[in-house]
């Protein structure tokens, strides 16, 4: 094929492609994606590249006309939008996932950097930044409506949580997934459901992790068939402790999660403050791992005592963060009668009647598949 480098390799099952020169965007091109989609019928949109007749400005334009099984093929550049995705089964390839960049201002709910529900995304970046400082109420003690999430809750950068969802699958290969407010992933689960993320790097720097995940909350889609895989990723979470948010729905739900050679940099502390009382987590307090009552395979590495806020700053402002592992910073704290009980944990677990429950670090509603291992976290390896 001339003009064009389009190195592709079957990658876990879907497609993965290795970066592509956006030049000789041509009719070439079509039967080489049709090839690797097994699709011959499906149609080829190309965003961002001005020599390409055709071509759209904006991600949104392409995705408005694309219907199921069509490829968008996305040129390096910014792309300042929050796309809704959510009723459409699409792949969208980008040419080199450090330079094709989509991006949103996710300081409120409603504005995620992606609203999507089924599809294959390649070779692409999705930043959630903060544009300015958004002041938030205060969630707790009020009730959550739709009227009311953009004034309790900032966005997530990729959000997954829709009807569409039932029988169908959402993969993501090679991707930049990084937030500035909150978690990189939120996602509300049906039946018959697959997530996929290969290879790809997850950075939170905002006020929450990497993933926030629940079962669902309706009996039409409810069952025991939904899984959520992470295959060869980084996680660098120092938006605050808590990796994972699970919170579990009704009991009747089930789902697995697969953790292989997920590579963790986060870290803890034993600040009250950074913790969320009531959480139904079943791991060891890492208190105890730190003080080294309870031994642990997981890297730990006990940071100088200072300023807990300064450490947190440090730590976000690098990119590579030496070792993995959990960064302890110890803040000298002294329990009194007035503290309020909380876990040191990784995980925040929320249950019905919020009762530890026999699934991963407590939840009622996921659990650990068996084909778990390579993980920097010992919790995330199944024992063989």
């Amino acid at each position: 094929m001339s003009g064009i480098l389009f190195a592709s390799a079957l990658f876990f099952g879907s497609l993965f492609l290795c970066p592509m020169k956006a030049s000789a965007m041509t009719a070439d091109i079509l039967p080489a994606i049709q090839a690797f989609t097994g699709d011959e019928s499906a149609n080829v949109y190309v965003v961002g590249d001005p020599e390409t007749p055709g071509s759209f400005e904006t991600i949104t334009e392409a995705v408005s006309v694309a219907v199921d099984g069509d490829v968008i093929v996305i040129c390096p550049g910014e792309y300042d939008e929050s796309l809704d995705i959510r009723d459409k089964d699409l792949i969208l390839l980008g040419l080199d996932k450090d330079t094709c960049i989509i991006k949103y201002d996710t300081a409120h709910y409603s504005t995620p950097v992606l609203n999507g529900a089924a599809g294959t995304f390649c070779n692409l970046t999705f930043y959630g930044y903060k544009e300015k400082k958004v002041e938030l109420k205060d969630a707790s003690g009020e009730i959550v409506t739709p009227d009311n999430l953009d004034d309790l809750f900032s966005g997530y950068v990729i959000h997954i949580d829709d009807d569409f969802e039932y029988t169908r699958s959402i993969t993501f290969n090679n991707c930049n997934i990084i937030s500035e407010n909150n978690n990189c992933v939120g996602m509300g689960l049906r039946n018959h459901f697959t997530a996929t993320f290969n290879n790809c790097y997850f950075r939170s720097v905002g006020v929450a992790g990497i993933l926030f995940i629940h079962d669902p909350d309706n009996y039409l889609f409810a069952g025991d068939d939904m899984h959520v895989v992470f295959k060869d990723n980084i996680w660098v979470n120092f938006g605050y402790p808590y990796l994972i948010n699970f919170k579990s729905i009704y009991y009747a739900n089930s789902t697995d999660i697969t953790f292989q050679n997920v590579t963790t940099y986060c870290y803890a502390t034993d600040t009250e403050e950074f913790y969320f009382p009531g959480n139904a987590c079943t791991m060891t307090d890492i208190r105890y791992l730190a003080a080294g009552i309870v031994p642990t395979s997981s890297p730990l590495y006990i940071l100088e005592t200072g300023r807990i806020t300064d450490c947190i700053k440090l730590l976000r402002k690098q990119d590579t963060h030496g070792l993995p592992g959990i960064y302890y910073i110890p803040d000298g704290n002294v329990i009194t009668e007035e503290s309020e009980p909380f876990i040191a944990s990784l995980y925040y677990v929320v249950n019905p009647y919020n009762l530890p429950g026999d699934g991963f670090a407590g939840s009622c509603t996921f659990h650990l598949n068996n084909d778990s291992f390579g993980n920097t976290l010992e919790e995330m390896n199944v024992l063989r």
